[in-house]
């Protein structure tokens, strides 16, 4: 059995790469159903970057996010909002397939702050979405009780090094990128 899983998770990262995706990670202001996206980064999977952006939100950053990834209120008091940002984000995203470590919870904080700020965010039901996650979970195994892993494990697993600081929204794009293609080459 784990065989075959690790053959099929190994094909779909394959599949995955061969789409010349995108990759996206966000930081946000907290976890909670009110909380929004400060960071968004989107790199190809060549690890160029697309589309990069610190955004200013409209509700405070939640103390434990701002010791995780340190961006605090006052340092996003002259950044672009969502709406300043959001027609260049769709125009990249459209009809591409975008690769996110930990799809439901980006997705959900995207459509978050685009209600926040008068997005209807239906654009983002239409995206082509792969969860890294989930195909790191498949094939390194899962590593908590929700039957899915860390970014930290899964890179672990795959041997990889982060590239950058933790906890930013490029350094986590690329070492999503770097399980992926570590998949992908066993």
């Amino acid at each position: 059995m784990t065989q075959l899983i690790k053959k099929s998770s190994v094909k779909s990262a394959q599949t995955w790469i061969e789409k010349s995706p995108l990759v996206l990670d966000t930081e946000t202001t907290g976890l909670s159903n009110r909380d929004e996206i400060i960071e968004i980064a989107v790199h190809d999977i060549n690890d160029n970057i697309v589309f990069y952006s610190t955004l200013r939100p409209s509700v405070d950053i939640h103390p434990k996010a701002e010791e995780v990834h340190q961006i605090s209120r006052d340092s996003l008091a002259n950044e672009p909002t969502w709406n300043e940002i959001i027609d260049q984000l769709r125009v990249c995203l459209q009809n591409k397939t975008v690769i996110i470590f930990n799809v439901d919870f980006d997705i959900r904080l995207l459509k978050q702050t685009a209600i926040a700020f008068g997005d209807d965010a239906k654009w983002l039901d239409e995206l082509e979405t792969r969860c890294a996650m989930y195909l790191a979970a498949d094939h390194y195994g899962a590593t908590n009780r929700y039957g899915s892993i860390s970014l930290a494990n899964a890179m672990r697993a795959a041997g990889t090094k982060l590239r950058g600081k933790a906890h930013t929204a490029s350094a986590d794009v690329l070492a999503t990128i770097d399980v992926v293609k570590a998949i992908a080459e066993q």
